[in-house]
């Protein structure tokens, strides 16, 4: 057997763009308005130089990909009136746990998990033929099973409880509404400056 080669090209294109967001403050009410820059990628290939469209598709991924970031995604911007963050804001701002805590969980997991393999083996096991060995490494699997899968369970729900009370809101407002000027304008001040430009 002759091996053929396989040759390849790949394409990359990179997109990059910008466009004014408009967030209305739950708090004060005031509308605001910040710039949010993203960048797309795309990718094609061709193989043994046969597509000639691979860069166009590149190219195209890049922008479609682009374009999904601006109308989709957001940055995390107070309201620079009362330094106040919108909910839709607070998972982009929260940190999560200390990385202890999920590798902590999927090693309970997968301890549970191995459990509850041994269990059904040893359940099998026991109903094949009954024995005092086979029901004892039955209740040890199970009782596993059960210690790891409550204490994964438990870590879990610790992780969701920490994530729903998080309030960003809780800091200093004079440092929010600093933030929020640094980045971001009232829509009156952001229409006055578009007439100043003439646009």
């Amino acid at each position: 057997m002759i091996p053929i080669p396989i040759v390849w090209t790949k394409y990359t294109a990179t997109a990059r763009g910008r466009v004014v967001k408009r967030v209305p403050c739950e708090n004060c009410s005031t509308e605001y308005v910040y710039l949010l820059e993203r960048e797309g990628e795309g990718v094609g290939t061709s193989v043994y130089l046969l597509n000639a469209g691979a860069g166009d598709h590149a190219a195209s991924a890049a922008k479609d990909t682009l374009q999904q970031y601006l109308e989709n995604d957001f940055d995390p911007i107070p309201c620079p009136v009362c330094g106040h963050y919108q909910r839709y804001m607070f998972p982009k701002l929260y940190d999560g746990d200390p990385t202890w805590v999920p590798i902590t969980r999927l090693i309970a997991v997968a301890v549970a998990s191995l459990s509850a393999v041994g269990a059904v083996y040893w359940g099998i096991t026991y109903l094949r033929e009954p024995s005092e060995y086979a029901l004892v490494r039955l209740a040890v699997s199970s009782a596993l099973l059960a210690v790891f899968g409550l204490f994964a369970f438990g870590l879990g729900a610790v992780e969701r409880s920490q994530a729903l009370r998080f309030d960003p809101n809780t800091e200093d407002q004079q440092a929010r509404i600093e933030k929020g000027r640094s980045r971001a304008v009232t829509r009156a001040e952001f229409e006055a400056w578009q007439r100043e430009q003439g646009r």
